[in-house]
């Protein structure tokens, strides 16, 4: 590519779709369109047109995304040439334009071992080569966008010792904790936190002692805080089927305000997430990859539940914000030979 590298950047999730336009060794963003509409409900709107086929349901996401690449392109100049796109995410699923065989680990870190496929669609004419990225499994688990996340944070040089041996544990509605030894990922594990935080908020006894929309808040007060640490314990102590039923007799013994215990809440499920951190004999360095929110919580039950007995860092949030991009980035240079 002539002039400074640029490239189409795509995380097509479950709920949830993300282009953006990048340029430049560092990733910076030149444009971005979002979108709340994810694989899940374009599969579900292919189902109801009467598109059954892979190739009907193909045509339904080639749709979307002509409309979101013109939306990106409004009020701004086509580039020099037709730029490279890649599409990571729930696109390569059962639910996506085309399901891809998952990736083995153990997995390097170069992104070498990604399945792909070029699609052949109606593209813009701004529009190069199409890549849609495939995701990665174990035997027992599997991820679709958290691998290229995985592989463009740790090709940040200030982890780069990292690579021999850690665990990056990345929150979500599904979190992956990730071993990482030799330059390689050789084991992952997910919990579904986020969503039972969801679900038992909304549908269990437990929804009249918790506000979910609390847990919006943009950092956490102090009461807050020795609310979710206190969480943190009774999850590290108790496990979390047994914890669970403390959020109720809080609220009714106790009379903890709703705001408070929910920070409870939420360090239950968080401390159960996290707990085996304390119990195993692994020293290891772990790594927290998380932005917003995830970020301070997550910290705020490291310090509970390590303090200074194991090792552990959290990535800076630029970092994390620019995971996705430099994974796409490393992708296209290593695997199709873009010099981005």
């Amino acid at each position: 590519m002539n002039g400074a590298p640029e490239f189409l950047s795509c995380d097509w999730g479950t709920t949830a779709f993300r282009l953006r336009w990048v340029r430049g060794p560092d990733c910076s963003v030149l444009r971005e369109v979002r979108e709340p509409a994810g694989a899940k409900s374009l599969y579900e709107q292919a189902i109801k047109e009467g598109a059954v086929t892979a190739e009907g349901r193909a045509g339904v996401f080639a749709r979307f995304l002509r409309a979101m690449l013109e939306k990106l392109a409004t009020s701004t100049p086509a580039p020099s040439n037709p730029l490279p796109l890649v599409i990571s995410g729930m696109a390569s699923s059962s639910v996506g334009w085309r399901e891809l065989p998952y990736a083995q680990t153990p997995f390097d870190l170069d992104g070498l071992g990604l399945h792909f496929e070029e699609l052949k669609w109606d593209s813009p004419a701004r529009v190069g080569t199409t890549y849609l990225i495939s995701g990665m499994a174990t035997q027992h688990d599997i991820m679709r966008g958290e691998e290229i996340e995985i592989i463009g944070l740790m090709s940040e040089p200030s982890l780069l010792d990292a690579r021999d041996r850690c665990l990056l544990i990345l929150p979500g509605t599904h979190s992956k904790h990730v071993w990482i030894k030799d330059q390689s990922v050789i084991d992952f594990r997910t919990s579904m936190t986020g969503e039972l935080f969801d679900v038992l908020g909304k549908h269990s006894l437990l929804r009249v002692s918790v506000d979910l929309g609390e847990a919006e808040a943009t950092s956490l007060t102090e009461s807050h805080r020795l609310a979710f640490q206190e969480g943190v314990r009774w999850a590290k102590e108790r496990g979390l089927t047994a914890g669970l039923f403390r959020v109720r007799t809080r609220a009714v013994l106790d009379h903890r305000p709703v705001p408070e215990n929910t920070s409870f809440f939420s360090g239950l499920l968080i401390g159960a997430e996290l707990r085996h951190l304390a119990d195993t004999s692994d020293d290891s360095q772990v790594l927290l990859g998380a932005a917003g929110r995830l970020s301070e919580v997550y910290a705020a039950a490291l310090e509970v539940l390590l303090g200074k007995s194991r090792p552990w860092l959290q990535i800076p949030r630029e970092h994390v914000e620019r995971a996705s991009l430099a994974g796409h980035a490393l992708v296209l240079r290593k695997r199709f030979s873009y010099a981005t």
